[in-house]
């Protein structure tokens, strides 16, 4: 089922489907009329996509993966300005599978779900980015949970940034 978001429900829409596929694994092809597709991001899980605005007037729509360094565990992958077309595709089950974003200038963005849940990929995140600040410590053991603690506590802080 393919469904175009309305534009006045763009800022709503952006909080309902980073809640929903946070944490899932996505490829992201940003293309340009009469250009190569270039990949943006494999691999790493989504985070959350945002509208910039330039007072009331919203002028693009950002989004965001995460990344395996813990002192910048968010990374902005694509800003598409002038956003003129939201198109969301399901799945035969109603998850999410893809999102395309065009805008006004022809430049396309798909952001393709690759994975059924993201809950799995949560956890895997937290090691990783404890792990980070395991390394940034020199490697010196028995503070595992510590990192551990601390690594959720900014994941969630990141969370809360796309509510």
């Amino acid at each position: 089922m393919t469904k175009e978001i309305k534009r006045n429900t763009w800022s709503k829409f952006c909080r309902q489907f980073s809640t929903a596929n946070r944490y899932r694994k996505t490829n992201i092809i940003v293309s340009n009329k009469g250009h190569k597709n270039e990949i943006k991001a494999i691999t790493y899980p989504f985070l959350g996509m945002s509208l910039m605005k330039k007072g009331r007037m919203i002028d693009g729509i950002q989004l965001y993966t995460g990344s395996w360094d813990a002192n910048k565990i968010t990374e902005p992958v694509a800003a598409l300005k002038a956003p003129a077309k939201v198109v969301l595709e399901k799945d035969n089950d109603g998850r999410d599978k893809q999102l395309t974003i065009e805008t006004s200038d022809g430049l396309k963005a798909n952001i393709e779900m690759t994975d059924e849940n993201g809950g799995d990929q949560y956890y895997s995140y937290i090691e990783k980015i404890a792990y980070s600040l395991y390394e940034t410590r020199g490697y010196n053991p028995g503070n595992d949970q510590e990192d551990w603690y601390e690594a959720e506590r900014r994941v969630k802080e990141t969370e809360a940034e796309f509510v």
